[in-house]
């Protein structure tokens, strides 16, 4: 039996084949979204053999919403790497020594203090091989918000009204939109206080931005505009935090998730 990380892998590798076999035109999507992506790569010296499943996220993305400006972030660029970026020129390299392959905690540090410095556009879009767009409907996550992403508020009124009260909609930062200037002010407050925190539970990406500034920082909490739990449950969902949901949202995130969607019919093999 495959596991659900195989089952999606595989469903990539057969779209790439497929929909997106030898295509280069897309369609022109939004001006003022970045889409943006990290990977590490893989030994220069041997075979880079699991590009094709951030490819394939981009792809899905582009899909969906149209070329947009995209950005990789990546501790060393490889063949696959390079020939994408040659054949799509709105994606753009960016080389980062500081990641550590298969660290986490170094990409979290990244996404804290750089992400304003790594897009100019008024909204970022955050993807990864695991979590992407799944159906047209953009638009409809921009202009509301700094942050929307797979919620972790359960769909319950007592969770959402504490959420609602102390603006705490926490949620996951896998696919997700927000804000420069949320990346702004995120940022600032890394180099001013946070940057000495070496607790993932603190200061990991998500946490970072939907729990530890909110809970912490008066100003963030109060300037930043978090969507509820319903309007983000439309944008994505993560299976690790169990929600009702009875329609295909924008996206997802986690592999187990795209599994679901698979199961219930939403998503064709």
């Amino acid at each position: 039996m495959s596991t659900a990380t195989e089952t999606l892998a595989e469903w990539q590798k057969k779209r790439l084949c497929t929909v997106h076999g030898g295509r280069t035109d897309y369609g022109k999507g939004r001006d003022d979204v970045t889409v943006l992506a990290y990977y590490w790569g893989a030994d220069t010296e041997k075979p880079d053999t699991q590009f094709y499943r951030i490819e394939s996220a981009f792809r899905e993305t582009w899909l969906q919403c149209g070329m947009m400006p995209s950005v990789v972030v990546t501790d060393k660029p490889t063949k696959h790497l390079e020939k994408f970026a040659e054949d799509f020129p709105a994606v753009v390299i960016q080389v980062e020594p500081s990641l550590v392959p298969g660290d986490i905690f170094t990409m979290s540090q990244d996404c804290d203090g750089r992400f304003a410095d790594r897009f100019n556009t008024e909204y970022l879009m955050v993807i990864q091989d695991d979590g992407f767009p799944l159906r047209p409907g953009l638009d409809d996550f921009l202009g509301k918000w700094d942050f929307i992403g797979p919620p972790y508020v359960r769909d319950k009124w007592l969770p959402r009204l504490f959420a609602r009260i102390l603006n705490l909609w926490t949620a996951n930062g896998g696919f997700s939109i927000r804000t420069h200037r949320m990346c702004e002010m995120a940022a600032d407050y890394w180099r001013r206080k946070w940057h000495t925190c070496n607790d993932p539970y603190i200061v990991g990406e998500d946490a970072y931005y939907t729990a530890t500034l909110l809970k912490h920082e008066w100003k963030y909490n109060r300037t930043m505009k978090m969507a509820d739990n319903r309007s983000a449950l439309k944008f994505a969902y993560d299976i690790i935090v169990p929600q009702p949901i009875k329609e295909l949202p924008f996206g997802f995130h986690r592999a187990e998730t795209f599994v679901e969607f698979m199961n219930k019919g939403w998503i064709n093999y």
